[in-house]
């Protein structure tokens, strides 16, 4: 009987740590060591079902914007310079932006458990990337870690 106690209780611990949502950060950057202007950090990010993303903006001139996410997941924005935080629900591929520096590439990626919408992101992506000028090639990097 001990020894079913015992299993039921570690089932039980094992199970509760696993139904625990995690937040992640990502800090949108003016510019970082390395020369790179105008980013996410991460650009890419998996995550599961039900976490959230802290947005941490490096100064008052950024915020995050939903671009193209899956048809039934909320659209969300941020204010300018203001730390924000959303939870993910539904599952699929999301791309944000900084709105005022969107030409400029500052675009991020978040996988939420499988890309069920990779095919219609690639194809919206063609049609949205018209809109940058500047660090393209950035996005299609983030692109390709999907899986």
């Amino acid at each position: 009987m001990k020894y079913l106690q015992l299993l039921f209780t570690l089932l039980l611990f094992a199970w509760s740590h696993l139904a625990v949502a995690q937040n992640h950060v990502v800090k949108l950057i003016t510019a970082n060591e390395a020369g790179e202007t105008m980013l996410m950090e991460p650009g890419y990010l998996k995550i599961s079902v039900g976490d959230t993303v802290t947005f941490v903006p490096a100064d008052v001139t950024h915020n995050v914007e939903s671009m193209l996410i899956p048809h039934d997941a909320k659209q969300f924005t941020s204010q300018m310079g203001k730390e924000f935080t959303y939870t993910f629900s539904k599952e699929g591929v999301y791309l944000y932006k900084c709105t005022p520096h969107f030409i400029m590439g500052m675009v991020g990626v978040i996988q939420v458990d499988q890309p069920v919408n990779i095919d219609q992101i690639l194809t919206d992506w063609k049609s949205a990337s018209t809109g940058v000028a500047l660090n393209k090639e950035r996005v299609q990097k983030y692109l390709e870690q999907v899986k």
